[in-house]
């Protein structure tokens, strides 16, 4: 008991108050678990609510099972539920096993009740010979690092109190405190994956190869934890660095994917498509290595994944979402009747501004840089601009087009849609996808090679300057407007600029 106190203690899975559901199946692990927990309550004041999920399989056995625990729990003065569960017809319509269909009722029926009853945790029996037939399992059916490192102690609102505990401890511990359990017939049924491994794998190897077979290998998936942990930790390191990820898209940056460690490229990988909402589980290795190689192949290039997802090459950039042609685009359109007019799909590009730093993209580099605010003249250059550093903050983009994007027109914060901007511009329809935008959020603050945002201009109240620039044009002192913050007449400009 003190043993399984300090693992709960050492992972902090009960703190005082906590609402806490152990499911109990009246076999060994359950009963046990249900009893250290009652125990533990007079250390840690907390509420328990037992739940017994009556599977359906096993006929009178199992409802001899249900009737077991219900004595049980009036015998130990405990609050508990017996909720019937249809498992063979589970399993049939989702097609899954017996095995599957129980696991997935279960868990189901602890957090429906979790949920209404407003609990915080959901305690199960998992033991250290369960932690060892898992990885085992995984290992046997190709996991890679992270599913090898088996079942976790606290795994969101689940709590498993007796992982470090064996079998054996259990069932001795139960005998010494003269508490009986029942026994599932089907647990020798080696039909059963997981009772396949536990009658004659894992009794193999303890009596051929190791006696502490069973603990070493639950010994390694802590190990491994441990390890996944570790490049976890790394893997945030490296893309708060490398990458962008939002809903719908993400993005690497070419060179610095290619310094870092080939693990931490996999892992790097398999987070940002994780983020951005492309679902691993039909992600394989074979993806991932030819995503590993669009970042050594020429700008242009891509690659196909699960989902209807495709990554692509752009310059420094690999870039994951979700892509449209051009030719489906006017298929669809030639379906509804309609013409399809040479309608062009434009590909997004997106890159985080780094202040200070650089961004590549297609139409060159832009870099940003921040200084102090002394009155200077401001520069009137089209792919140079200043903005009030202090009013827009530092979570910018510099991205194409979006819908619901717009413009501040006007100094009482009227706005203007960023499409009837570019209609009024006459900027063409096959190019306004191709224009690099520079984004707050859904306001953008410069159309580049156009107008700013009223919102984000210099005036003498500003601090802080944000300078973009791309690269190539010059600092030149031509063209500026000595009256910092105010309209100036600019003549013979030629590059079709609004007055700033």
């Amino acid at each position: 008991m003190r043993k399984v106190f300090d693992y709960i203690e050492k992972y902090r899975m009960i703190e005082p108050g906590d609402k806490v559901i152990v499911g109990v199946s009246g076999g060994a692990d359950s009963l046990c678990l249900l009893f250290v927990l009652r125990s533990y309550q007079a250390q840690v004041p907390f509420e328990l609510l037992a739940v017994h999920v009556e599977h359906g399989i096993r006929g009178e056995e199992s409802r001899a099972d249900a009737a077991y625990v219900e004595r049980l729990l009036k015998e130990w003065k405990i609050d508990g539920v017996c909720v019937p569960a249809d498992v063979p017809q589970i399993a049939a319509e989702k097609k899954i096993s017996l095995e599957e269909a129980g696991r997935q009722a279960r868990y189901e029926i602890f957090e429906a009740i979790r949920a209404e009853k407003g609990y915080h945790k959901i305690a199960v029996a998992h033991n250290q010979n369960d932690q060892a037939e898992t990885i085992l399992f995984r290992i046997a059916r190709g996991s890679g690092l992270e599913g090898a490192g088996g079942i976790r102690p606290v795994q969101g609102n689940i709590i498993r109190p007796l992982l470090s505990s064996s079998r054996k401890e259990i069932e001795d511990y139960l005998r010494e405190k003269k508490i009986a359990w029942r026994t599932d017939s089907t647990n020798k049924d080696t039909a059963y994956t997981r009772n396949f491994l536990r009658n004659r794998i894992f009794p193999a190897l303890e009596e051929n190869v190791n006696v502490k077979s069973t603990e070493h290998f639950a010994e390694l998936g802590g190990e491994l934890q441990r390890v996944q942990e570790y490049l976890n930790f790394e893997t945030e390191r490296f893309l708060k660095e490398a990458a962008v990820c939002v809903p719908g898209r993400a993005q690497i940056t070419v060179h610095k994917f290619l310094e870092a460690p080939e693990l931490l490229q996999e892992y790097g990988i398999r987070s940002c498509l994780r983020r951005s909402g492309c679902g691993l589980r039909d992600v394989g290795r074979t993806h991932i290595q030819a995503l590993k190689e669009l970042f050594e192949k020429q700008s242009g290039s891509r690659t196909g994944l699960p989902g209807g997802w495709q990554a692509r090459r752009e310059f420094d950039k690999v870039i994951f979402g979700r892509e449209e042609t051009s030719r489906e685009l006017c298929r669809g359109v030639h379906n509804q009747g309609k013409s399809c007019r040479g309608t062009q799909i434009q590909e997004e590009f997106c890159c985080e501004a780094q202040i200070p730093g650089a961004c590549e993209t297609p139409e060159g580099i832009f870099e940003f840089r921040i200084f102090e605010n002394e009155n200077q003249n401001i520069l009137r250059k089209t792919y140079t601009k200043w903005f009030d550093y202090d009013k827009i903050g530092s979570n910018l983009m510099l991205r194409t087009r979006r819908e619901g994007d717009y413009l501040i027109v006007n100094a009482q914060g009227g706005r203007k849609k960023l499409k009837s901007y570019m209609i009024e511009e006459k900027i063409p329809a096959g190019e306004r996808g191709k224009v690099l935008l520079l984004a707050a959020g859904s306001e953008i603050l410069w159309v580049t090679g156009h107008r700013i945002s009223e919102s984000a201009k210099v005036s003498p109240q500003t601090k802080r300057i944000l300078e973009v620039r791309r690269m190539g044009e010059s600092y030149g002192r031509e063209n500026q407007c000595n009256d910092t913050g105010r309209r100036c007449e600019q003549k013979d400009r030629g590059d079709g600029e609004k007055d700033q």
